[in-house]
Parts: structure tokens; sequence; C-alpha cells
């Protein structure tokens, strides 16, 4: 990390969290992800994701963060984590044709014989560090969907990850459905790979597809000059 990429980092950061509190949400971020689990457990109805689940995975606090968004009735109205990938010399491509198992979506029985992960070209020449975004969640709420909140609050994530580890790559997995809505562009992502993973759950006949999205180190900074009051806009 670069000392030019903590300075604009942080003042980027720092706007997010002031546009957050003209909406009324307070921001709580941290590391604890036994804390995290159970505060979802709590107070959201969408279970924990699988790769932030401290029950299955030991996450290192150096190696991990998550932020919690509170409305002034102590409403939780927003959540999403972040975590480093152990690729360790591999490509991510031949990270996930090992791992991609750990990645379901939430809440739905998977039959995992069925399932497949599909990498494409950019995933093959992936090597470095690779920073995991997900558990991105928003309360159906008009007060909060629509606004543009939930697309600053992820590019929140993004800038804390570039400050934090300047990973050579960030990546996230959506729905397709979603992704045709420009949900992946919407958070900040500048690229993705079409039907990476296909998920096909129990007793159903079609999978539910999803594609990464993904970001370099280059890309994360170039983010951080476009001002994010523009993205609410």
């Amino acid at each position: 990390m670069t000392i030019h990429d903590s300075f604009e980092g942080a003042l980027y950061v720092a706007t997010i969290v002031t546009l957050a509190e003209k909406y009324g949400i307070r921001l709580e971020s941290g590391s604890d992800f036994d804390y995290y689990a159970e505060t979802i457990a709590s107070h959201r109805p969408q279970p924990i994701g699988v790769p932030f689940d401290p029950n299955l995975n030991a996450i290192h606090p150096d190696d991990g963060f998550w932020f919690l968004g509170w409305d002034r009735d102590g409403r939780l109205v927003f959540t999403q984590a972040v975590r480093l990938l152990r690729i360790e010399g591999q490509s991510l491509a031949d990270y996930f044709r090992d791992q991609y198992v750990a990645f379901p979506p939430a809440g739905l029985p998977i039959d995992f014989d069925r399932s497949f992960y599909s990498p494409g070209p950019s995933a093959r020449r992936m090597t470095g560090t690779c920073a995991y975004h997900g558990d991105v969640w928003m309360i159906s709420d008009p007060a909060y969907r629509g606004t543009g909140m939930s697309s600053i609050l992820a590019r929140l994530a993004l800038a804390t990850a570039l400050m934090t580890w300047s990973p050579d790559h960030m990546i996230g997995f959506i729905i397709k459905k979603l992704a045709f809505k420009g949900l992946g562009e919407r958070e900040g992502y500048m690229h993705s790979e079409p039907a990476a993973l296909n998920w096909f759950a129990k007793d159903r006949p079609d999978p539910m597809v999803a594609q990464m999205c993904w970001m370099n180190r280059d890309d994360l900074r170039y983010l951080l000059t476009i001002p994010a009051e523009t993205v609410m806009a």
C-alpha cells in the first residue's frame, strides 16, 4: 500500500461515512467474526454467508473485516464482509476449482454433485493476493432502496480493502439476475466473468448461475477518483 492509497482511501471512506449519516445510518466495522455472526443471526432474516461463518472458517482478524449499518431505531439495515483468500501461488481458477463448494449462496440446500465452477480467462490469469467481497445485504425499505446508498456502501468495502491489504485483485459473485440489472457495476466492479458458478438446488432442475465480478489494484485506485457524491446522484 502506498501513502497515496492510504490518504485517498481515508478521504473516500470519510465521505461515505458522512453520506451514510445523512441518511440516518450509523456504520459499525470490525474483524471479530463471532460477533458478526451473532449479530446476523439476531437481526437479519438472511443467514450469514458460508465464507464468513466463523463456525466453518478460521478468519484471523488481520485477514477479514465487516461493516454493519444501523438506523436510528436500532434496526440492522446493511451488511457486508471481506476476507483474504489464501491462493498461495496458484491461479484464482485453480483455487476455486477445489474451493468453490465453500462459496454457496446463503440459505439454499445445494446439490454439490451437479453444481460446478467454470473459470474464465481472467480467473486463469489472476495470481497474488485476492480479497473476496460478499454477504452484501440491504433491508427492503424504500427509505434506502433506490437511493444509491447500497452503491456507496459497497465502495466503502472496496476502499477499505485497498487501504488494508492493497490486494492484487478483488472479487465477488453476483447472481445472474442481479448482475443483468447492473448490481456489479453499481457496486463499482469494472469487470465480470459470466456463468462462473452454477449452483443446483436440491430437487430443482435448473441452476442458479452467478457471475464473478472483479477488479485489479489499479481499478481499485481508479475507483477512488470517482466522487461518492456522484455515485449517489
